[in-house]
């Protein structure tokens, strides 16, 4: 049985792309080497130069003055926090002790957070300096050590929350 090609309109665009496949002579690249296949390569520009942020010494002071007063406030809850934690070690969640400390627990949590929004400054600081080519070192530096801060902190809180117990 022989059956008859009906073109509809629809099928216009697929026969307009497939004559455009179909070019002649001159149409295709040149084969020719290319001057960088020769082994001539031609001389690089020099990188600009860096331009550094607009990160002043006195922003890092600003900020790390700002992570540690956050980190004293911690340190400071902390003890009270311990003690009512382990008042609270497997009792009901219903039980008055319990809930002090989740409260204490949770202020600890509050006071983590004004640290790590430091740190999360620094990281956005660092971000701009590397988008600028340009790594600023005090910078660096300062992360890391607020970075610690948050890490002794958050490890503090997995901490108390082992000793409440589940």
């Amino acid at each position: 049985m022989r059956s008859k090609l009906v073109i509809t309109p629809a099928m216009v665009p697929l026969f307009a792309a497939l004559t455009a496949c179909a070019a002649g002579e001159g149409k295709y690249p040149s084969l020719a080497m290319r001057p960088f296949e020769s082994g001539a390569v031609a001389e690089a520009p020099a990188p600009p130069a860096p331009v550094r942020p607009a990160t002043t010494p006195a922003r890092i002071a600003e900020l790390r003055s700002t992570a540690a007063a956050a980190d004293a406030a911690f340190t400071a809850r902390e003890s009270e926090a311990v003690r009512l934690a382990r008042a609270a070690a497997g009792l009901p969640f219903e039980s008055k002790a319990r809930a002090a400390a989740i409260v204490a627990l949770a202020d600890l949590d509050a006071q983590r957070g004004k640290t790590a929004g430091v740190l999360a400054t620094l990281d956005m600081l660092a971000a701009e300096a590397s988008g600028a080519l340009s790594p600023d070192p005090a910078v660096t530096a300062a992360q890391s050590d607020i970075a610690a801060m948050v890490a002794r902190e958050d490890a503090a809180i997995v901490q108390l929350w082992r000793v409440m117990g589940p």
